[in-house]
């Protein structure tokens, strides 16, 4: 996926269709006022959408909330291929109000609903055929066309809707990668995020080495230690912006980061905005839907 795309303010709704012949692994975790649903056609991918990880095979859908932190990683070395969709709700705000007792989006970011997989190949079917005339309606210009994406697209939703509750009722397996000692060390920095941490300090604290928890983190849900205390640093400083008027020093010393630089270049990594440009854009969007 072009990360740009996703971040771009100007873009409603975005689809996009990868090929890829060789392993790919998203350089950071990323995040967006936007919406995400992802199809994997081919191949077999590690997932990391907040605190959690999955494991993505071929027919399986990956359902991402509006700005929830989240990175795609390799498994094995082999041919994979996906669809994305990236959209705003404002992309279907006709829809929406002629709708209005019908919830579109509440859904998608569900930790619960994360991953879709356990869908029949009919199923699986009925998703790529509804992607696959999205991605048709590409490069066409004119309000028929238009309408008929928008419509798609919420008819793609409800039927993501039905097939997550179906997968609820029957108890499927989530996909959810688990250890407990990750799981352990993950309620640690979410509640310490703010605090001073270490690869070595919290080795101590969980009486394992260093070493074991770098490979242990790495392995089980795709970031580094590092990457993931930035994420929850992060995922706590846009709050922070979004809601109250504190200095971009104060956020950033509110949320564990030991200078404004190295704040100001994590965030920048992760939204595609700088902390001032976020505070703005996010006013913008607040200002509008208001």
């Amino acid at each position: 996926m072009n990360m740009d795309c996703g971040y771009s303010p100007e873009l409603d709704f975005y689809i996009e269709k990868i090929d890829r012949n060789n392993a790919y692994e998203m350089a950071t975790f990323h995040t967006h006022h936007k919406y995400e649903i992802y199809y994997e056609i081919e191949g077999t991918r590690r997932y990391f959408i907040e605190d959690a990880a999955y494991v993505v095979n071929a027919g399986s859908v990956v359902l991402i909330g509006e700005n929830q932190i989240h990175k795609t990683g390799t498994i094995g070395d082999g041919p994979s291929s996906r669809i994305a969709i990236i959209f705003r709700p404002e992309y279907l705000q006709e829809i929406c109000n002629s709708f209005a007792d019908v919830d579109f989006f509440d859904f998608l970011g569900k930790r619960g609903n994360h991953l879709l997989n356990s869908i029949s190949v009919k199923q699986q079917n009925r998703i790529f055929a509804m992607m696959q005339q999205m991605m048709s309606l590409q490069g066409e210009e004119g309000q028929d066309v238009k309408a008929a994406n928008k419509m798609m697209l919420a008819t793609l939703l409800l039927y993501l809707k039905h097939l997550c509750q179906m997968q609820r009722e029957r108890g499927g397996d989530s996909g959810r990668v688990s250890n407990r000692i990750i799981d352990q060390i993950q309620s640690y920095i979410s509640l310490h995020y703010a605090e001073k941490l270490t690869l070595t300090g919290i080795a101590e604290k969980f009486y394992i080495s260093p070493y074991y928890l770098s490979r242990l983190f790495k392995k089980t849900i795709n970031l580094s230690l590092v990457e993931y205390i930035n994420g929850i640093r992060i995922k706590a400083a846009q709050s922070l912006i979004e809601k109250t008027d504190d200095s971009i020093a104060d956020v950033a010393g509110k949320t564990g980061f030991m200078t404004t630089a190295h704040f100001r270049r994590v965030f920048k990594d992760a939204t595609g905005f700088s902390p001032q440009q976020y505070r703005q854009f996010y006013r913008k969007i607040s200002k509008s839907e208001g």
